[in-house]
């Protein structure tokens, strides 16, 4: 019998047991602390002495979360964390998204609904958030092909644009669920350029996005999604924030 369990690299071997008695009703309880030895194999608890409030300290102070043996769940959803940013993917869906309109949009665009998105790809860095497209189902690699992400307040560098929106706390920044409340839980005001067939091919991405309003498809069209020349494995340079991006018409 092997009485050793291991975390991290690290050895826990068993060394003490408490035995805790307890009154008829549980109204009261009471601990003692044994040593455990090994003979012949077999642990085998030797005679303790009550638990002092410097053993209750102890074991406490030893048992924090963070000293604890643990198992992370390895989420599939995350494509890559490190250097100050954390990259992630959401399948195709639809959302709730509201839109307001804007001076800077050629035509008006208001009103809220559930509408359909493609399959995304987010980078958040610790001020920054960064979203794209992708086509298909399949969960992105790195060879996954990008396109600009449709949406109103994203730049053509894919930098979304917070505008006064409130960013997540930084003890959220490597939350997922807050990054994508900060972007689908603000108002759609308007494009961040003008160019033609930058942000929807083929139709003008506020009248786009109005007939999505007025009657949702059942799925989002990729046909309209742009490429822009990058693939997943793009974001995972060190120098991806100070590579220079080609700015869209008219971006502001």
């Amino acid at each position: 019998m092997k009485l050793e369990v291991n975390s991290y690299g690290e050895s826990y071997a068993l060394k003490h047991a408490l035995l805790v008695y307890e009154s008829p009703g549980n109204q009261a309880s009471y601990a003692t602390k044994h040593p455990v030895q090994t003979i012949d194999g077999k642990p085998m608890i030797r005679p303790g002495a009550p638990l002092t409030e410097g053993d209750y300290k102890a074991l406490i102070e030893g048992l924090k979360p963070k000293d604890r043996p643990t198992i992370e769940w390895n989420d599939p959803t995350i494509l890559a964390k490190g250097m100050g940013r954390l990259i992630w993917w959401t399948s195709a869906r639809k959302r709730p998204m509201f839109f307001r309109s804007s001076s800077h949009a050629a035509m008006k665009v208001d009103g809220k609904n559930i509408c359909p998105n493609p399959g995304l790809v987010f980078m958040a860095g610790p001020r920054t958030l960064h979203i794209f497209a992708f086509k298909g189902e399949a969960a992105p690699v790195k060879t996954t092909k990008l396109y600009q992400a449709p949406f109103f307040n994203v730049w053509s560098d894919g930098k979304v644009c917070s505008g006064n929106a409130t960013l997540p706390e930084e003890d959220q920044r490597n939350d997922r669920d807050a990054w994508e409340r900060f972007f689908f839980g603000s108002h759609f005001t308007h494009p961040n350029f003008g160019q033609k067939d930058r942000l929807t091919l083929g139709v003008e991405p506020c009248a786009f996005w109005q007939k999505q309003l007025n009657r949702p498809t059942k799925a989002f069209p990729e046909s309209v999604l742009v490429d822009i020349n990058l693939t997943v494995n793009d974001l995972l340079a060190l120098d991806f924030y100070e590579r220079p991006h080609v700015r869209a018409q008219g971006e502001f």
